[in-house]
Order: C-alpha cells, then sequence, then structure tokens
C-alpha cells in the first residue's frame, strides 16, 4: 500500500497530524498498535478531557529545553487549538482557565476527530503493531507484522511508555532511535510515589488539603498545593503528580529524594503553635480525642499525634512538636509508581534534533516526530494535551503542504 503520509500512532498527536495532512490535500494512513484509535484521549480527565489550558506558561512544562518547548507551543498556541477544535464541532467550557468540551465528554473530542478523519478519507488501520522504519528510495517502508506500506513522508507519533494498556508501549522510542535520533533518559512522570514510613499504611484512603514539597539531596527544587492522596504505598493526588518526573529522575540517579507534606500551608510555624497551645488549654479536662476533632482526618491527626511522643497527662505531646509533625510530615521516596499508573513520561526524543517549526527529524529529512515522544512533559491541566495538539498540527500540516506541492509539480 502507497499514501504520501502514514503516521504511526492512532492517539492525540496522531489523529490531529493526520486530520491536519489530509486538509493540505495528502493521502494519510494512519497505523494503530490497538484495536481502536484515540484510547488514551478517552481516558484523560478521568473522561471529561481538559484539552488545553488558558493559562498558558512555560513554567508547566519540563525539559532539557524548554526554550525550544516554549517555540513550537507559540507556533500553535491553546487559542489556536480552540478555533482548530471549534471548527471540528466542539464548543470550549472554561473552568478557571482549565478548557473542556462543552458537553464535558472526552468521547465528544474523540468523535470530532474520527468524523474529520472519516470526512477527509484518512484510512485508519488498527492491530498495525510496527516494527521498523526504513528509507526506500525517496520515501519510506514501514514494516509491519502482516506486512509493508509505502509512503513519502513519516509522522513518529507513537507516545511514550506510560499506561501501556491504553495504547504506548516505548516502540516509538526504538524507532527514533534507529533513524539517528538519541533519547533523553525516559522516566513515569504524573503519577503517585511510594514512600518507605509505615505510617502510610495506616493512612490508606485519607484525603486532605495540604502542600508537598520536593526534595533532592536535601535541597527543595519543586512545590504544590492542593489535595493529597494518601495510600499504603505513600502519597498520591495532583499536587504529588506534579512533582512526580522530577522525583523519577532523582531516583534514578541513585539521589536522595524526600518529600514533606504540609497540611496547613496557609499557617506559619508559630501561628500553628499558637493555635494548638490555646486549643489545649481549652480542652485540657477533656480526653485526647476532644482535642483532635475537627483539626484533620481523624486517621490522620492521630498518626500526627503518635509520631509526636505523647507527654501529657491527656496523651498529648508537645504542641511545638505536633505543629512540626504536621507541617513537616515525611515521605522518604523510594520508587514512583511506574509507567503502568503514569499518565505520561518524561525524557524523549532531543528537543535539539527537531525543526521547530515543522517537527520534521534534523537528522532523516521527512521523518516527523510529535507528541510524546518528545523530550517534554507537562503538570496536570491541559498542558500535555496541548503538547500533543502544537506538535501534531506543526508536523501535519508541514508534511501534508509538501506533498502537495510535490504532487501539483508532478
Amino acid at each position: 500500500m502507497k499514501s504520501d503520509i502514514i503516521v504511526i500512532g492512532g492517539g492525540a498527536s496522531g489523529m490531529i497530524a493526520a486530520v491536519s495532512a489530509a486538509q493540505k490535500g495528502a493521502s494519510v494512513v494512519i497505523l494503530e498498535r490497538m484495536s481502536r484509535i484515540g484510547k488514551k484521549l478517552l481516558a484523560t480527565g478521568n473522561g471529561r478531557c481538559n484539552y488545553t489550558n488558558r493559562k498558558m506558561n512555560i513554567n508547566c512544562y519540563h525539559s532539557q529545553n524548554i526554550a525550544s518547548v516554549s517555540k513550537i507551543l507559540n507556533a500553535f498556541s491553546e487559542k489556536d487549538t480552540e478555533q482548530f477544535f471549534m471548527k471540528l464541532g466542539i464548543l470550549p467550557k472554561d473552568k478557571d482557565g482549565y478548557v473542556y468540551p462543552n458537553s464535558m465528554q472526552a468521547a465528544s473530542m474523540l468523535d470530532a476527530l474520527r468524523f474529520e478523519l472519516d470526512r477527509l478519507g484518512v484510512q485508519v488501520i488498527t492491530d498495525a503493531d510496527v516494527q521498523k522504519i526504513a528509507r526506500k528510495g525517496k520515501g519510506f517502508q514501514v514494516t509491519c507484522r502482516e506486512g509493508d506500506y509505502q509512503c513519502r513522508k513519516v509522522i513518529l507519533a507513537a507516545g511514550g511508555r506510560a499506561s501501556e494498556k491504553l495504547g504506548s508501549n516505548g516502540s516509538g522510542y526504538s524507532l527514533a532511535r534507529s533513524l539517528g535520533h538519541r533519547i533523553v533518559p525516559v522516566v513515569p512522570a504524573l503519577t503517585g510515589l511510594k514512600a518507605k514510613e509505615k505510617v502510610y499504611k495506616n493512612l490508606s484512603g485519607v484525603r486532605t488539603e495540604g502542600r508537598v514539597t520536593l526534595f533532592i539531596d536535601n535541597k527543595a527544587v519543586d512545590s504544590h498545593q492542593g489535595e493529597l492522596q494518601l495510600a499504603d504505598y505513600g502519597i498520591s493526588g495532583i499536587p504529588v503528580f506534579q512533582i512526580s518526573g522530577q522525583a523519577a529522575y532523582g531516583i534514578s540517579g541513585n539521589r536522595k529524594v524526600r518529600c514533606e507534606l504540609d497540611f496547613f500551608p496557609e499557617w506559619t510555624e508559630t501561628e500553628l503553635v499558637s493555635f494548638l497551645k490555646e486549643r489545649q488549654k481549652y480542652f485540657r479536662n477533656s480526653p485526647a480525642e476532644v482535642f483532635e476533632t475537627g483539626l484533620l482526618n481523624r486517621k490522620l491527626i492521630r498518626e500526627c499525634i503518635r509520631l509526636s511522643g505523647k507527654t501529657d497527662r491527656n496523651g498529648l505531646p508537645d504542641m511545638a512538636v505536633l505543629a512540626k509533625t504536621m507541617k513537616h510530615f515525611p515521605a522518604t521516596i523510594t520508587e514512583s509508581r511506574g509507567y503502568e499508573f503514569a499518565q505520561v513520561c518524561a525524557g524523549g526524543v532531543d528537543l535539539s534534533e527537531i525543526h521547530l517549526k515543522s517537527c520534521e527529524s534534523v537528522k532523516c529529512s521527512g521523518l516527523y516526530i510529535v507528541g510524546e515522544l518528545l523530550d517534554a512533559d507537562g503538570i496536570c491541566g491541559g498542558y500535555n494535551l496541548q503538547w500533543a495538539w502544537s506538535t501534531g498540527y506543526l508536523a501535519g500540516s508541514h508534511a501534508g503542504k509538501e506533498c502537495n506541492a510535490s504532487n501539483r509539480t508532478n
């Protein structure tokens, strides 16, 4: 089978690449390893699909080449994304900058892309596990288990290693490496972190507002606030997700990685000590459970008291020690929860090896690399999908335009 462009991977970046290429007049085939396209997209935003964010900030991304990330995002911005999907029928719903489809259903996003792929005549081949990409003449031969495909240009959108059950198994890194690309070390990101403290087994299921601060080799490197989720293995929740990639890099480098949880982030330690002493005085003739009530989740406050050591006749600790425990609750990180539970990967193809205006390879002309395969990952909030849309659109529109121009001259 021959076509102008083969897109390897039918996820977010692959679908928008195929649409934008076909809109330029190119013939496009998508090769998808799973039984259907867009499985990971359906799972985003707990099924609601937070597809971009109006509060776009480069500080929301991580990369070894952050300046390149900024240039790519500026070339196809969050405003461009909203306009692109508006043309496909998706009305945006803004929730404090977080943008969702008005239906609040990820299925709407997938359907809009599928309908446009159908309208443009893009052929989607599922259960196609790509084994090899090789140069053939002026184009490429893409080899799958069931046969070979010929094309003039390839858009590699195979995803990273996160959530393999939804489609990504890391094969894209090997394909990129086989064509001369360097891979920045890859680690799981946007996932929970395992802690060695046994106390977490007693706190499983507790949710509480707070702040998590990440320390690597005893240096504070990042901090996020929001709802923390405590689990039998350690810590989770969006604030933990935001720091998990950096923590994973620290662990992979055999560095000392730990977190501190602050359950009273709006209070200084001095203010908290004063408040606790007044509370202790007021309830001095009452049992400890009266003092505990309403401070934190009951399981959590009892563990804080236990860790602080009981000293008075009511079984309560020194209030300065208790305040310190509640504002510096320990989590010595041993590992992340891994790729199975990660939403994305950090690391990937070195951004210095692609042309930023098109995402075409510097190493192999006619090859484009997009999405999670590239060395860029964002925090929660639609930032990773925006990266998929930006890179996929730039690659597809450039490749499609090149093929269409060539077709006209021939």
